[in-house]
């Protein structure tokens, strides 16, 4: 019941402030005021990402955007944190370094990062995008972490990949896998953005992958291993040239 008064005081506070100066898109879909996502994954997948999120400006001056997390309900035991241009850790919930927005604009580099810690269940995270000269011009969005086994093959749980080494990475990164005799399985590199930047086939059943990432810009991204195209982990990975 408490947690159900709280989802409801925040929605009519945030629902109030609404304004037209900033529109959130996800997937390149314009989302309502305080619309829900859910991101589903394996309890063991390290980290839930919620990304492909667009803030968007539709004034003709530029904006000096912030963005904060609101706890709804969270899990015991799990974390979770967030980039706002920087990366924040997780006691931090109001971004400290302000993101210009051009008239018209789009800015792209945000995601949510959820832990679950091997824990399942769902947690409800909501992230309100402000106008620093005035917070009450916002959006927000509610992710929905959903780590969850259903609908993952049991022997998945046997499946394993090292943490890339070494990270952050230079020219190269490794890493050690077990697939259990698991076939159709692949990992998967992502950049802030979400866009994939590089692919490979998980062919023998077990051994070493060496990643080339001397052709990487510098920043953060995301590795995943999908088996079945399902994430069964999801990590970060540091470039540093």
């Amino acid at each position: 019941m408490k947690n159900l008064i709280l989802t409801l005081i925040i929605t009519i506070i945030f629902s109030s402030s609404f304004s037209q100066n900033l529109e959130l898109y996800f997937e390149g879909e314009l989302l309502e005021p305080n619309e829900e996502i859910t991101i589903i994954a394996h309890p063991d997948s390290g980290i839930i990402v919620f990304d492909s999120v667009g803030v968007k400006n539709t004034l003709s001056t530029e904006i000096d955007v912030l963005v904060k997390k609101v706890i709804i309900d969270t899990i015991p035991n799990t974390t979770n944190s967030f980039c706002w241009g920087v990366c924040y850790p997780p006691f931090v919930y109001v971004a400290t370094n302000p993101v210009t927005i051009g008239p018209g604009d789009f800015y792209y580099e945000f995601d949510g990062e959820y832990h679950p810690n091997g824990i399942e269940g769902e947690s409800k995270i909501m992230y309100v995008f402000f106008d620093m000269n005035s917070p009450d011009d916002s959006v927000s969005v509610i992710a929905c972490y959903n780590a969850t086994t259903s609908g993952v093959i049991d022997n998945y749980y046997n499946c394993s990949i090292s943490n890339a080494y070494p990270n952050p990475a230079n020219s190269f990164t490794s890493l050690d896998y077990d697939m259990n005799g698991v076939k159709n399985a692949r990992l998967v590199i992502y950049n802030f953005l979400g866009s994939v930047v590089k692919e490979i086939e998980i062919t023998n059943s077990y051994g070493n992958l060496k990643v080339n990432t001397s052709d990487f810009d510098e920043g953060i991204y995301f590795y995943s291993l999908l088996i079945n195209n399902e994430a069964l982990k999801t990590q970060k990975l540091i470039i540093n040239h």
